[in-house]
């Protein structure tokens, strides 16, 4: 049988892991760091494992495309269409719902005033705060990530409702809705995470309309993709919210000159939620990468298959 071509990109596994993948049988596995790939490297293999250059993939007829990335709104009609495009939905839901967390109770807790505080050297109670026991909490997005921040939002004791293009039953979620819906929920949330991929669908689903229906004092996070949100809308209505966290912005990195660096409810982190940081994402990230490399040798099923219409693998 005839020896299928992959060119494996990835650099952040370990050597013995490595070693495991390039003795899949029935794989050549050829491993290339990806800022060395060219563009005939590309043409002259059956797959590719790992973010490349989206332009090199350009009238390549690859039979699959493995992301290292739960996104992957870059490859979205770039990629031929006969190409099985899969992600890693299912590496980085502990990692990003963490985050989550901590940056929801942060907010409620007013810790950003009180480091403010530190820096200008003031003793100072600054008050009231608030917890998430009882709280509604919106999830817009219910994939990996979603559905590993409601766990831990309904484990604080938060009212958690999922929402999602389709109505259907989810675990973990007190309530599910349908995007529809969304200006009604919005209103009647205290939180509202955002997960969501970046697609002809979600692009500034949070416009100027949903933003300003958003209920008073409620708290907005985005860890999804930056362009769902109509960011340059914020600067009109930051007020209304208690905060505002960002992980994912329309632009990356985020000039200088910005306006949204001088909101002062607005948090912003550099997409970092969605890396390396934790050793447990990069184990999911190799696991599903062996399991679809094994899979792809056999011809078998493989898993985080992305539906190229909506952009995002189901979990």
């Amino acid at each position: 049988m005839e020896m299928k071509r992959v060119l494996m990109t990835i650099s952040d596994f370990q050597d013995n892991q490595v070693k495991e993948l390039e003795h899949i049988k029935g794989l050549d596995v050829i491993v290339k760091n990806k800022k060395d790939v060219c563009k005939e490297d590309i043409l002259s293999v059956d797959a590719v494992v790992g973010n490349v250059d989206p332009a090199l993939l350009q009238d390549a007829h690859l039979e699959w495309f493995q992301a290292e990335s739960a996104g992957v709104n870059q490859y979205l009609g770039v990629i031929a269409p006969q190409t099985v495009l899969t992600c890693a939905t299912g590496s980085y839901g502990i990692a990003i719902s963490e985050y989550m967390i901590a940056m929801m109770l942060n907010i409620m807790k007013r810790i950003p005033t009180y480091f403010k505080d530190q820096e200008a050297r003031k003793w100072v109670n600054e008050g009231h705060v608030i917890s998430p026991i009882g709280k509604r909490i919106l999830v817009v997005g219910t994939g990996n990530i979603g559905m590993e921040f409601a766990k831990r939002a309904k484990a604080l004791g938060g009212y958690v409702v999922g929402m999602r293009r389709r109505k259907e039953e989810v675990d973990g979620f007190d309530e599910m809705h349908t995007i529809d819906e969304l200006k009604e929920e919005v209103s009647k949330a205290d939180v509202i995470a955002i997960s969501l991929p970046a697609s002809q669908y979600t692009y500034h689903l949070f416009n100027q309309e949903i933003l300003e229906a958003c209920k008073d004092q409620s708290i907005l996070m985005n860890v999804g993709r930056g362009n769902v949100i109509d960011t340059s809308m914020l600067e009109k209505v930051h007020d209304r919210f208690l905060g505002i966290w960002l992980d994912v912005l329309e632009e990356e990195p985020l000039p200088v000159d910005s306006p949204l660096w001088n909101i002062d409810n607005l948090l912003i982190t550099p997409h970092i939620t969605g890396g390396y940081q934790l050793d447990i994402t990069l184990e999911k990230l190799y696991k599903i990468v062996l399991h679809n490399m094994k899979a792809y040798a056999q011809d078998q099923e493989m898993i985080s298959v992305v539906d190229k219409k909506w952009g995002y693998a189901k979990s």
